[in-house]
């Protein structure tokens, strides 16, 4: 970043602020600096970060990591039942967030789990503890520390994987660096080029794409809170010309009125990956705007993309081909075998950005990452005879809202603890604009009552917004399941399709 000490690196859509490279670089030094004298932070130490877009996301980040401590990436819409699950496995026991996330993160403080907080107020710097430990740092000197770049974890961000709920995934220093690496060979951007930050910054998508604009000397327009009418403001004002986002916003950009009343002819390619972009929605971009529309495959637990398409090169409806740093195969889900050209079989890959392991979790890693190494992605998928690489279904369970993981199991979970609940199932149900909804079955339990939007609003108050049953609830006689136990959501699928 030094390169680019006097370049903007950083604009706040809503406030208009400018942060050059230099003031990034001098605020980072500094929150280390006085992080590191007040003894709050240690080497190999989680610290859990809960702090929506901005400037200050990045400088945290980035100090934390100076100080060789780990980073867990927290949604800050949380609710405290979706906390206790994720600071039992981060353990940390610094938290650094903003003041409305005060009062959801002391309802976990007991005898047994007693976290600090550093409060980061934009709005009244004068009373914010970040701004203060910030300040403080301008007169200390920082210490170096000494790293295992290939041991030591620098963030841990949370995915719940192919099933179950989410878990801690564990990235080192060397995982991240070679996902920046890796992004700049096939890299759309350059020092010229201007994104807007629309992503959410504690998703992995988002946050890995704020850095590589950095590892480039790009400049990034950062909204705090996505608006569609913001981000075309955005476009227009500071000429962005790339857009990394996720279907949903994409299908925007096709399809709403808004977009004829602003200038978007800067703008040379857009960015999209989470979930499955329609060969529809692509050739409306591609004719409305004359933008290159750029696809990419990848999970958390390989750090970044591990599928993109290369330079020049260009297949619309394939996630592209295999990136730098990584292999891929195709095997038979029921025998393991390779696979080859043109037969569908689930998506494999091995490489240097592969996660060390889920925190705690042994059990959940040996069934993720086999024992040559090779990540088993839980989607469905073939090779063409270019070696472009095609998803076409999922084994996965996982519903993805907006490009937002939601782990079916967990809102089962929670609907079962109603006591008019004698059994739930959860599957995606197709949405044009969000992908999937997550929609309920349910079977009542004898003399019950309770009502679809009773069920609904008592989902609603125990999960972050983009997990509520959007799809809705459909109450029937009874779960179809194997005699395991495991549910059959592909008959519930069927039962949905004929609704």
């Amino acid at each position: 970043m030094s390169k680019w000490k006097n370049c903007v690196a950083i604009v706040n859509l809503v406030t208009k602020e400018e942060f050059t490279y230099g003031d990034l670089i001098h605020d980072v030094h500094c929150l280390a600096a006085g992080l590191q004298a007040s003894g709050l932070i240690k080497q190999g130490q989680c610290v859990a970060m809960a702090l929506p877009n901005g400037v200050e996301f990045l400088v945290t980040l980035l100090a934390i990591s100076q100080l060789g401590a780990v980073v867990s990436l927290v949604n800050p819409l949380y609710t405290p039942r979706e906390l206790k699950h994720v600071s039992s496995i981060n353990n940390a026991h610094l938290w650094i967030c903003t003041p409305e996330f005060v009062p959801v993160l002391s309802q976990l403080d007991n005898a047994e789990y007693s976290p600090k907080t550093i409060v980061v107020d934009s709005s009244n710097q004068e009373r914010s503890q970040w701004h203060s430990i910030l300040k403080s740092g301008e007169s200390k000197t920082l210490q170096s520390i000494s790293l295992n770049v290939f041991e030591d974890l620098a963030t841990m961000p949370f995915s719940s994987g192919t099933t179950g709920l989410p878990k801690g995934v564990m990235l080192t220093h060397h995982n991240i660096v070679t996902a920046l690496c890796q992004f700049k060979v096939w890299c759309p951007y350059t020092h010229d080029d201007v994104n807007v930050g629309l992503l959410p910054m504690f998703h992995q998508y988002g946050c890995l794409m704020v850095l590589t604009t950095l590892a480039v000397g790009a400049k990034a327009i950062i909204l705090p809170k996505f608006s569609f009418p913001d981000m075309l403001h955005a476009i227009q004002e500071y000429k962005v010309t790339m857009i990394p986002l996720v279907p949903p916003v994409a299908l925007l950009l096709a399809k709403h009125p808004a977009t004829d009343k602003f200038d978007l002819s800067s703008v040379k390619a857009i960015i999209s990956s989470a979930a499955p972009l329609s060969l529809e929605i692509i050739k409306t971009i591609i004719n409305k705007y004359k933008w290159e529309v750029l696809q990419g495959y990848g999970m958390t637990e390989c750090t970044l993309s591990t599928h993109f398409m290369p330079p020049g090169q260009q297949k619309y409806g394939s996630v592209g081909k295999i990136m730098p740093f990584y292999e891929g195969k195709i095997v038979d889900q029921s025998t393991g075998e390779d696979l080859g050209v043109n037969q569908v079989g689930e998506i494999c890959v091995r490489g240097f950005m592969v996660m060390k392991g889920y925190c705690g979790n042994p059990g959940a890693t040996a069934a993720m990452i086999d024992s040559n190494n090779w990540l088993h992605t839980g989607d469905i998928g073939y090779y063409d005879e270019e070696d472009f690489f095609y998803v076409v279904d999922r084994l996965k369970e996982l519903v993805k809202y907006k490009g937002m993981q939601i782990a079916p199991s967990e809102l089962e979970h929670v609907l079962l603890t109603h006591e008019e609940v004698a059994d739930a199932a959860v599957i995606g149900i197709p949405d044009e604009f969000a992908g999937e909804l997550p929609r309920a079955y349910v079977v009542k339990r004898p003399g019950s009552t309770v009502s679809e939007l009773d069920l609904i609003h008592f989902v609603d108050k125990q999960v972050a917004p983009y997990k509520k049953l959007r799809g809705g609830v459909i109450f029937i006689d009874a779960i179809p399941k194997l005699l395991s136990g495991k549910i059959l959501r592909r008959e519930l699928r069927a039962l949905s399709s004929k609704l």
